[in-house]
This record gives C-alpha cells, structure tokens and sequence, in this order.
C-alpha cells in the first residue's frame, strides 16, 4: 500500500489534516481496499481507498470488501460527519471484471444447452443465470449502504486521474459531492456490451443531470469529461490537474511503478484538499448547477439518429470482428456499434418516466431487473467476447 499508506497515513495531505487510525483493511493479490478515520480542522470523518492495477475492475471478493467495510463504516456513524471515496488517479478505470462473467456466462450457456436437450423447463433453466442478478444485487446493496451514509454524513466521491468505465463510475455516481480531476471523465459504457447499467447508474444521472443527459450518457455510452460533467450538475467542482500520466517504455520498465506512485501522490496532493474542504463546508458553499441552467450534452432528436446509425449492423459490414486498433479511424467516424437489446431495454425505462413522480430509490430496482434480463440474452456473449478481445461486435440477430 504505497501510495495509500504514503499519503493518507501521513500529514502532508494539508495544513489541519491528521490520519487517526485504521477502520478497514482488505487485501488480494495486487488489490487493496482500506478505509481510515480521519480529522479535518477538527471534524472526524473516514476515507475509503480501493485500489487494483491495471484498471482498477471490480471482482466479486472485492465488491465483498466494499461491502465489510462499509459495514464498518455504518458502525462508526455517530462519530463520522463526511465519507470519501477515494481511489488511484491511473488513467483508465473500468467496471466489473469481464472475464470473470464471460467465464460464469459460458459455463451457463452450455449447462442450458444440456438441459434443454434433456427437457428442462424454462423455469429451471432461468435459475443457471442467477449468478448476475446474485451480482447486481451486490450493486444495489452497495447503492443502499452509501445512501444511507449519506443520511448521516456528508458522501464525497474524487474522481481523479482519467475514464470511469460502467461500475468505477456508478460507485462514485452514488455520492452526494462529486469532486472531478480536470483529466476525468465517465463513460456509461453497458450498451456497448449488451447491458445496461446495474448498480443504479442511470437513476443517479437521473438525479443529478436531468432526463435528457441520462438518455445521452447511457444510450449513445459517448465519454463525458470533467468540464461537461461540471455543467450538467455531476460534478460540483472540478481541480486542474496539469500533470502528464506516466508513459510505459517498451520493453522492461523497471521504473514505471515508481512513476505512478509518484503521480498519485502528487495528484492526490491537489484533489484530496479540496475533498476535505468540500466534506465540512456548509451546504450552501459547496458549488451547483442549477438545474434550469445544466447544460444539455445533446437534442432528443440527435440522440436517437446517432443511436439509430449504431444500431444498424449494416454500418459496420465492412468492418465486423475487425480489431479496433486496425479500424481506428473509421470507429472515430462512425462510433461504436451498439447492442440493440442494451437500447430497447434503455428505452422501455426512460421513455415511460415520469419526472413528476420520479423515485431514484423505485427506479434503482427497475433498472436492476431489467439489466438481469439481459444477462440471460445468449447476445451477450458476443459484446463480452468482443470487448476483450478488442474488435468490432457484430451484433446481428442469428
């Protein structure tokens, strides 16, 4: 724990800031997740560190050590008046681990084909893909704990460093204050795969950016960056960040850990004061947008003609299963095809909301049920598949 243990469990973060014990530690192989008490100016508080190189994806034991920490965490609540989420400032962060549902998905797949042909019934064959939705409610209960941190202490998540993927970037959707590293940005990647988002994603942007910006982000799966995320009411505040991401050399590069940590000091240096500050401010010092004045990412219109164009299959003829670092051009032309079930299963649950009784915690389970149904879609293999292998899907129906 290098970096973690260099920076939070020192006094250098800023004047007034002091590290005052270890609440949780969970460790597997190069993952880590740490949770530490805290005082600010006097304030006590707890900061929560996941870290698991390359990208930072979530596994199922370490969406068990979020879970026992923050059990911890809600133990501690009388003493706690702010939570941060913090983690590395590496420039890609990705979501679930995919080879880890590609494996349970085909193991399912063929145990299905095996029961169909000995006349199971439907029913008992649904039961071989309890895995993702046993998952997903992981997600949701995790989406509760936070939610209900958040009752009692102020909940800041930092996005710093570079891309939050699917679940890096539904975790720290679920916070209160966003504070956002100027190299940031989220992408709502699920329809590029053949999911939608799980752990209540959408109903967060819901909330935070209005219904169009929703429909933006989870439909059309664009990158969103720091500043775009400021003016559609994600982010509250955003840190210039002006340090260059550390470069591997070709060959052995005995040096390139170092680099990193050194640049996750550094970065943490400027985006954990302003956590700090953001966690005991009075509500009304921490910035907004307005929501009659979020900026709109783009027009209902021009959302479903992009969607249509990557939708169509066609599109892509001429470039189906090719490997995207060979077609590098014409994915920035045409944008990456996406999975036609992730939109209809998209657009049965926005286009029936109603902002008017719109319920973030009702709409959490909705979104939940229906991603579940589209891990039972055999089609998700072929987004799981081409998204490792890095090539363009082909998403036509058999």
């Amino acid at each position: 724990m290098k970096a973690l243990g260099k920076l939070l469990r020192s006094d250098n973060v800023i004047h007034g800031y002091e590290n005052t014990g270890i609440i949780y530690e969970w460790a597997r192989d190069k993952a880590y997740l740490a949770i530490d008490a805290v005082q600010y100016k006097g304030i006590e508080g707890a900061i929560l560190y996941y870290h698991n190189p390359p990208v930072h994806q979530i596994g199922t034991t370490a969406l068990h050590a979020f879970h026992e920490g923050l059990d911890r965490v809600m133990g501690e609540l009388k003493h706690l008046e702010y939570f941060i989420l913090y983690g590395p400032n590496d420039p890609v962060h990705t979501g679930g681990d995919l080879k880890e549902s590609l494996g349970k998905l085909q193991e399912s797949l063929r145990a299905k084909e095996e029961m169909r042909l000995s006349g199971a019934s439907v029913h008992e064959m649904d039961k071989l893909f309890s895995w993702g939705e046993a998952r997903l409610q992981k997600g949701i209960v995790l989406y509760d704990k936070i939610r209900t941190i958040s009752r009692h202490a102020r909940v800041v998540g930092v996005c710093g460093g570079g891309l939050r993927f699917g679940g890096s970037a539904e975790i720290q959707l679920m916070c209160d204050v966003l504070v956002g590293d100027s190299r940031s940005g989220m992408c709502v990647s699920e329809a590029m795969i053949g999911i939608i988002p799980g752990w209540g994603g959408m109903a967060r942007v819901l909330t935070k950016a209005g219904l169009e910006n929703a429909e933006y982000m989870t439909q059309t799966a664009q990158v969103v960056h720091a500043d775009e995320l400021k003016e559609i009411g994600i982010y509250d505040d955003v840190v210039a960040v002006n340090l260059p991401f550390p470069k591997k050399n070709s060959g052995k590069d005995q040096n390139y850990k170092v680099r990193l940590e050194e640049h996750d000091y550094n970065t943490g240096l400027l985006l954990l004061p302003r956590a700090l500050e953001l966690a005991i401010c009075k509500k009304n010092e921490i910035p907004s947008i307005k929501r009659q004045h979020r900026k709109s990412l783009a027009s209902r219109k021009d959302i479903a003609g992009e969607v249509a164009a990557r939708t169509n299959p066609d599109h892509y003829a001429h470039i189906r299963n090719r490997p995207l670092r060979e077609v590098h051009e014409e994915i920035e032309r045409l944008g990456r095809p996406l999975a036609p079930q992730s939109i209809a299963a998209l657009e049965g649950l926005l286009n029936t909301l109603e902002s008017s009784t719109y319920n973030e915690e009702h709409f959490v389970h909705q979104e939940l049920k229906a991603d579940a149904a589209l891990y039972r879609d055999p089609k998700f293999i072929e987004g799981l598949t081409a998204m490792l292998e890095q090539r363009v899907p082909d998403f036509r129906e058999p």
